[in-house]
């Protein structure tokens, strides 16, 4: 059997699942584009963020890079065995990436930090931009967000100066340009992560 069909297999069985049958363990937040939402469609709950075209929702991860959106139904049964999901989801983000939030590091000839990439072989590696207490200790002056492509997240330290903004803004530009799952343009500010939920 193919990789392609083996997950598509996968996925067939994973969307079968009972709610009772999905592992909390396996659930993480999502980044994903508000197109998403904007048919009145989606299936479960979501989040608009405050960066423009910025949605965030939640997923279950499955065998073979398969993934299961959370839909309302298994919103309902986490709800009603007082499963607090959302901190759970970004709690899965925090221990699974021990002893990395990021997999790319930038630093200056002396060695100081000033931007990092996400881009984990989970295929989630925006997910950690959520980590804010882990990326205020390492940018304590402060830092922008890029999420050019659902698999990629970059962080810049605000004091960085234009050579090292360029750098940065020409991986993202090519990021979201070449990427396979293109998300939003350019730099911002990380408090457009925060947003308001779905009704």
């Amino acid at each position: 059997m193919s990789d392609e069909l083996k997950q598509q297999e996968t996925l067939r069985a994973g969307l079968k699942k009972a709610p009772s049958e999905l592992e909390i363990a396996d659930l993480f937040p999502l980044f994903v584009p508000t197109s998403f939402f904007e048919l009145g469609n989606w299936p479960g709950p979501y989040e608009t963020l405050g960066i423009p075209g910025l949605g965030l929702t939640w997923a279950v991860l499955q065998p073979d890079q398969t993934m299961r959106y959370v839909d309302h139904r298994v919103q309902r049964h986490w709800d009603a065995e007082g499963i607090p999901w959302r901190e759970r989801a970004v709690a899965n983000v925090e221990r699974q990436s021990v002893p990395n939030v990021w997999t790319h590091e930038f630093r200056r000839e002396d060695g100081s930090l000033f931007a990092v990439a996400m881009m984990h072989p989970d295929g989630v590696g925006p997910s950690r931009l959520l980590l804010r207490e882990s990326l205020e200790r390492e940018f304590p002056d402060g830092y922008l967000v890029a999420l050019p492509e659902m698999s990629c997240g970059l962080v810049l330290s605000t004091p960085a100066m234009g050579p090292e903004r360029a750098e940065i803004m020409g991986i993202v530009a090519s990021c979201f340009r070449d990427g396979t799952r293109p998300l939003v343009p350019g730099m911002h500010d990380a408090s457009g992560l925060h947003g308001k939920p779905s009704l």
